[in-house]
């Protein structure tokens, strides 16, 4: 036999065609999504009314509340736990409600800062997660007192407005005041420190603020 007869056995055999042309190999795409690759939808903002009716699963030691946005109390609003120092968030997690105080005057200006930043302490999950270790510390993530703007009260109001306009997923790092609501979103180190998170599940933006005395 020869062996152009032979070769055609073979590729008969493994059930080939000869007379085809050869089939280019499947196309795989291996390379992660750069910068400009778009990000995960964060679906439609749901709000409601802000209630004074709370949850009462959150402990004493600071966390991550993992939830959704539906109401924002501005500090002209002093309903729903509202006060003239704070904007006071509303988030529903696992069906129930929690309060969310962040400090936009301390009665100084509050320095802010917002970065695209990897969520820390693992993946979006709704619920109540507290006592792991450094949870979140700026300086671990590459932030510094030196990267933040002073804001006066007003203007970092309506800049945080702007920011959680769309928001639906958030992800909260504080310390609770009480089983139904929680504080401190700002710098406090020891890996204690506050911020707001919105798209945590695609880009994962930080809503980070620091007071004026604070160095680190």
């Amino acid at each position: 036999m020869s062996r152009v007869s032979l070769f055609l056995l073979l590729v008969a055999a493994c059930g080939g065609d000869p007379s085809a042309p050869d089939a280019p190999p499947p196309m795989i795409d291996a390379t992660p999504p750069g910068p400009d690759a778009p990000w995960l939808p964060d679906g439609t903002p749901t709000r409601m009314a802000c209630t004074n009716n709370l949850g009462s699963a959150l402990g004493s030691v600071h966390g991550r509340l993992d939830g959704y946005l539906v109401a924002i109390v501005p500090t002209t609003t002093h309903s729903c736990n509202g006060d003239d120092t704070h904007v006071h968030l509303q988030v529903k997690s696992n069906g129930a409600v929690y309060d969310v105080a962040v400090n936009v005057s301390d009665p100084a200006n509050v320095d802010f800062l917002a970065e695209d930043l990897p969520l820390p302490d693992g993946a979006w999950s709704e619920g109540w997660h507290a006592g792991q270790a450094a949870l979140l510390d700026y300086p671990s993530i590459g932030v510094h007192a030196a990267d933040f703007t002073g804001v006066p009260a007003a203007q970092l109001e309506t800049t945080l407005n702007s920011e959680l306009a769309n928001a639906n997923h958030v992800s909260i790092f504080m310390t609770p005041y009480g089983p139904d609501g929680g504080h401190l979103v700002h710098r406090n180190g020891n890996g204690n420190d506050g911020a707001i998170v919105i798209e945590p599940l695609g880009r994962s933006r930080l809503l980070m603020f620091h007071f004026a005395n604070q160095a680190f």
